[in-house]
C-alpha cells in the first residue's frame, strides 16, 4: 500500500480580493502567499504580518474579517501510479471546501469532525497534479442555512460572536463563549493522505478485550472498502499471541473480524491514575497490504446508574472498584490550531495528574481531539468523560444536518473507542436545560423537544450504541442517565449536574455545602491571570481591571464584577492591580476547595467532581486553573493538595468544626490527626489528637469541635494527617478571612541553586497563609504552592524552570512572594 502526504508548502489566496481590500490590500497585488499544510489561514496571515495578533490587545475585533471571507488553499505534486486504487484521504478540513483536482471538482466537504476518502483513481494523472481547496466562510453559510429554516433554531451567543454557529458542524467555540475569542478558523489541520489499495483500503479498525469466564476476548474489528474479490492474510500479535487467519473479501462488505481468547492471568489490568499500574500492550495487525499498530489495554469498567440512597446514582466502577472522579473541564487549547502540539498536550495531561486527578471531560463546544491526546490519556490514567460536539443550544432535525451528523460520528467513534481512558459518550453539553432557555423553545416545547429526540436519540444514542456497545451512552450533561429525560440542571438527587448558583447567581461559597451532587461534572469560579501573562495582552497604560483592554479579555458580561463583589465579601479590598490578581487566584482557589472537599466527604453518595475548567484556549481571564501560556494558577497547585488521596478536610457547621479524613487508596490506613486552634500571633489555644483507622476507599469524619468558647476573629484551626508514610495538612478560617486579625508574617526567604533548578525556604515571624510564589516570566513549575506556615515550621519549596540555563540572579529578580496580609491588611 502506498502512501503519499501531500503536506509542505501550499499557496494561499483570496478568493474575492476585491472583497477584502480594506482590510489586506496585499492580496489585491499579489496573488498568493505560501501556506504550511497542516496550518490554519489566521495563523499564516498572523506570521507574514497581514493581520495583528487577535490574543493581544481588542485586535482579535480587527481580525473577524478573515473568517467572513473565502479562501483558496493550493499546491502542484507528482504522483507515481502504482496501486490499482487512488483513495484522497481527508480529516479535520475546516469546513466548507470545494476540493479540485486537476480542473474537476471532486468532493465538497462540509463538516469539521468527518473523515473523506475520496476515489480520485480517475481523476489523478500518473505525473504532475494540481489541487485545490476553495474555502467558503463557515460565518456564511450558517447565515445563509439560517435564511432558510421553516422556523429558528436559537443558539447561545457570546460578545463579538459569529451568529448560527449551531447551523455548521465546525467547533462551537470558534464562534465565540464566554473564555474565548471569534476566530471563525479556516484550514486542513492533519495530513493530507494519497493512499494508493489494491483490494482492501481498511478505513478504521479496533479492538477492545472483554472479559469473560477469567478469559479476555479479543475481537479484532475491520471496516474496510473492498475492491477486488481474494483471500487476503489477517494477522494479529496481542500480549504475546499471534494469529493468523484467512479471510475472503468481496467488493460491497464492509465489515470484518476476528476473535481469540488472551487468559486472565496473562496480562495486567490497566487502572486509572492513583488506582493500579496503566498497562498497556502493543497489538499489531496487517490485512491484505494494510499494516498498523495501536495500545491495547485489558481492563473492565461500568458505570452505575442504579438507584441508591434515593436516586440514581452516576459511578465508574473500574475492574469491579467504585472509583471517585476527580477532575477537570477539557476545552481547546488554542484558538488557532496551528499552535496545537503533541508537547503540549503531554503538558497539560501530565499536570492533571500531577494534581491528583483522574478524570477530564472533553466539554461539547470544542472537538473530538488528536490521537496524541487520548494516547497520553491512556498512558497517564486519565479517565475520559467524552461529550460528542454540541454545546448549549437547540440544533436542527433536518435530513441534511443528520446525515452529516451520522458521517461524523461513525468516523470518530470507530476512530476512538479502542482507547481504555474513554469511559462513557455524552449526547452534549446543556442541550436538554437548553430547551428552557430561549422564547422560542419555551413557546413551542414540543416541537424543540422533537428536534432534540431525532438528533440525540435517533442519531448519536443509535449510533453509540451500533458502534461501540462497549459503553455508556450518557444522554446529556446534566441529565439523571440512559432513558431518563427529565432537565437536570441543579438537581442534585440523580446522575450528574452542573452547580452554578455561586458564580452565575451570586450566592456565598457556603452554597457549595447546600447540595448533596451525585455527580458534579461542571462548577467553577473564575479568577484573573498572573501579572505576566496579563502583560503578555494589555498594554501598560491599561493595566486596570476596568480598562477597555482588560474587560475585552472577560469575555463572561458580569466576571469582572462578580470577582470584585466576593473581594468585599470575604476579603479586605486590595489596593493594587497586582495584589486583585493575586487574591482572585487565591480566591477561585478557596472557593473550588470548599466545593470540592465537602462533596468528597458525602463519598459514596457523591461520586465525583470535575472543576470548570482545566485550561484556556488564549489568554483570558476565566475559570481556567492553567493559564494560556501552560503556567498554573494557584487553583492547579491547591487541587494537588485537597484532590490528593489521603485529605483532612475541615469546615465549620452550626457553630462546630467538623473534620474527616478520606482515604482514596485500596488500603486502610492508620491516621493521625491532629487539630489545632491557634491565635494570628502564634499562639497555642488548645490541640486534640485522634488517631483512626480509615477503610479503603471511603471517608471517615473524626471530630466535631464546639466553637462556642472560641475568639473565631483572632483564631484559627490547623488540621494534620499523617501515616507512616504521608503527611497532609490544612488550615480552617473560623469566619470570614476580613474579619481575621491577622498579624504581618514578616515573610523570608532564602534561595539557593539546585542542578538547573531552585530552593526556596520560606520562613515566617506571624503565621502566614496562602503563601504563593510565582516566577513571573521565567517558565516552570513549584513543587507546592498557595500554603499556609508558622513560625515553628519553615516551608521548602522548589523551582523546576523549563529552561536550563536560569541564573540564580535572574530567577532572584523575577521571583515575588504574596500572601493573605500582604493582598489587604
Amino acid at each position: 500500500m502506498q502512501t503519499q502526504l501531500l503536506d509542505g508548502t501550499w499557496s494561499l489566496s483570496s478568493v474575492d480580493p476585491s472583497a477584502i481590500v480594506n482590510n489586506c490590500s496585499y492580496f489585491s497585488n499579489i496573488n498568493r502567499i505560501d501556506i504550511d499544510i497542516p496550518g490554519d489561514v489566521h495563523s499564516t496571515l498572523l506570521d507574514r504580518g497581514f493581520i495583528k495578533d487577535p490574543y493581544y490587545a481588542s485586535d482579535e475585533l480587527s481580525t473577524l474579517w478573515v473568517g467572513q471571507n473565502d479562501w483558496k488553499i493550493e499546491r502542484d505534486f507528482t504522483y507515481k501510479k502504482s496501486e490499482k486504487k487512488v483513495i484522497l484521504s481527508l480529516t479535520r478540513v475546516d469546513t466548507f471546501a470545494c476540493i479540485i483536482l486537476n480542473e474537476k471538482e471532486i468532493a465538497n466537504t462540509d463538516n469539521f469532525f468527518a473523515r473523506w476518502n475520496i476515489d480520485v483513481t480517475d481523476v489523478i494523472n500518473d505525473g504532475e497534479n494540481h489541487i485545490e481547496f476553495i474555502f467558503t466562510s463557515a460565518e456564511k453559510v450558517a447565515i445563509s442555512r439560517n435564511a432558510e429554516l421553516k422556523y429558528p433554531i436559537p443558539c447561545s451567543l457570546y460578545p463579538n460572536g459569529s451568529p448560527n454557529r449551531n447551523l455548521v458542524r465546525k467547533p462551537q467555540c470558534n464562534a465565540g463563549w464566554d473564555w474565548g475569542p471569534c476566530v471563525m478558523s479556516m484550514g486542513i489541520y492533519d495530513p493530507v493522505r494519497l493512499i494508493g489499495v489494491n483490494e482492501v483500503f481498511v478505513k478504521s479498525w479496533n479492538c477492545i478485550p472483554k472479559l469473560i469466564d477469567h478469559n479476555w476476548i479479543c475481537k479484532a474489528e475491520i471496516t474496510a472498502n473492498v475492491f477486488e474479490e481474494s483471500d487476503v492474510d489477517f494477522n494479529i500479535h496481542l500480549a504475546g499471541r499471534d494469529e493468523h487467519t484467512i479471510v475472503h473479501v468481496k467488493p460491497g462488505k464492509e465489515y470484518y473480524s476476528f476473535t481469540f481468547c488472551i487468559p486472565e492471568e496473562d496480562v495486567e489490568l490497566w487502572y486509572p491514575a492513583g488506582q493500579g499500574g496503566q498497562h498497556l500492550y502493543p497489538m499489531y495487525i496487517s490485512f491484505a497490504d494494510f499494516s498498523d499498530k495501536r495500545m491495547v489495554a485489558f481492563r473492565t469498567l461500568e458505570i452505575k446508574n442504579n438507584i441508591t440512597m434515593g436516586g440514581k446514582e452516576l459511578t465508574v466502577c473500574v475492574n469491579g472498584k467504585d472509583i471517585f472522579m476527580k477532575g477537570v473541564n477539557w476545552i481547546p487549547m488554542d484558538a488557532l490550531y496551528s499552535r496545537i502540539t503533541t508537547s503540549r498536550y503531554i503538558k497539560l495531561l501530565q499536570s492533571v495528574t500531577d494534581a491528583n486527578m483522574n478524570m477530564v471531560r472533553i466539554w461539547g463546544g470544542g472537538f473530538y481531539e488528536n490521537e496524541a491526546f487520548y494516547d497520553t490519556c491512556d498512558r497517564l490514567g486519565i479517565l475520559i468523560w467524552h461529550d460528542l460536539m454540541f454545546a448549549c443550544s437547540t440544533y436542527p432535525s433536518e435530513e441534511w444536518f443528520l446525515k452529516s451528523v451520522e458521517k461524523e460520528l461513525k468516523y470518530q467513534i470507530l476512530r476512538l473507542k479502542s482507547h481504555p481512558s474513554i469511559a462513557l459518550w455524552c449526547g452534549n453539553n446543556e442541550d436538554l436545560g437548553a430547551l428552557t432557555w430561549y422564547e422560542e423553545s419555551i413557546k413551542n416545547r414540543d416541537r424543540y423537544v422533537m428536534d432534540y429526540d431525532r438528533l440525540n436519540e435517533g442519531v448519536c444514542g443509535r449510533l453509540v450504541r451500533e458502534l461501540d456497545p462497549s459503553r455508556v451512552f450518557w444522554p446529556s450533561s446534566p441529565c439523571a442517565g440512559p432513558g431518563d429525560f427529565s432537565d437536570n440542571w441543579h438537581n442534585d438527587g440523580s446522575g450528574d449536574m452542573h452547580f452554578w448558583t455561586v458564580w452565575h447567581e451570586g450566592a456565598s461559597f457556603d452554597k457549595y455545602r447546600s447540595v448533596k451532587p451525585r455527580f458534579c461534572s461542571e462548577f467553577g469560579y473564575q479568577s484573573f491571570p498572573s501579572l505576566s501573562t496579563v502583560k503578555s495582552y494589555c498594554p501598560e497604560e491599561q493595566l486596570n481591571l476596568t480598562s477597555p483592554i482588560m474587560e475585552h479579555h472577560q469575555k463572561n458580561p458580569r466576571g469582572n464584577s462578580i470577582i470584585l463583589e466576593n473581594f468585599s465579601r470575604y476579603f479586605r479590598f486590595p489596593n493594587s492591580l497586582e495584589k486583585m490578581l493575586y487574591l482572585s487566584q487565591a480566591q477561585q482557589a478557596w472557593a473550588m476547595q470548599i466545593a470540592c472537599e465537602y462533596w468528597r466527604t458525602l463519598r459514596p453518595y457523591c461520586m465525583g467532581t470535575l472543576i470548570w475548567q482545566l485550561n484556556d484556549n488564549w489568554p483570558v481571564a476565566s475559570w481556567s486553573a492553567i493559564e494560556y501560556s501552560g503556567k498554573w494558577k494557584l487553583l492547579m497547585y491547591h487541587a494537588k493538595n485537597f484532590f490528593a488521596p489521603i485529605t483532612p478536610i475541615g469546615y465549620i457547621e452550626d457553630g462546630k468544626l467538623k473534620v474527616f479524613i478520606t482515604n482514596d487508596t485500596d488500603k486502610a490506613e492508620d491516621v493521625k490527626v491532629s487539630v489545632k486552634f491557634s491565635t494570628y500571633r502564634g499562639e497555642k489555644v488548645r490541640q486534640h489528637v485522634f488517631r483512626v483507622t480509615v477503610e479503603p476507599q471511603s471517608v471517615l469524619e473524626v471530630t466535631s469541635s464546639e466553637l462556642d468558647d472560641i475568639d473565631v476573629t483572632n483564631t484559627f484551626a490547623y488540621l494534620k494527617a499523617s501515616t507512616q508514610n504521608i503527611y497532609r495538612e490544612s488550615v480552617i478560617f473560623l469566619t470570614e478571612p476580613k474579619k481575621c486579625a491577622l498579624e504581618d508574617p514578616q515573610l523570608k526567604t532564602q534561595i539557593r541553586k539546585v542542578g538547573k533548578g531552585f530552593q526556596i525556604e520560606v520562613s515566617c515571624s506571624r503565621p502566614a497563609f496562602w503563601v504563593s510564589l510565582d516566577a513571573n516570566s521565567i517558565k516552570g513549575q513549584f513543587s507546592d504552592n498557595m500554603f499556609s506556615i508558622r513560625p515553628t515550621a519553615q516551608k521548602v519549596v522548589t523551582f523546576t524552570p523549563e529552561s536550563d540555563d536560569i541564573t540564580l540572579e535572574e530567577f532572584e529578580k523575577n521571583l515575588s512572594i504574596y500572601d493573605l496580609y500582604w493582598a489587604g491588611y
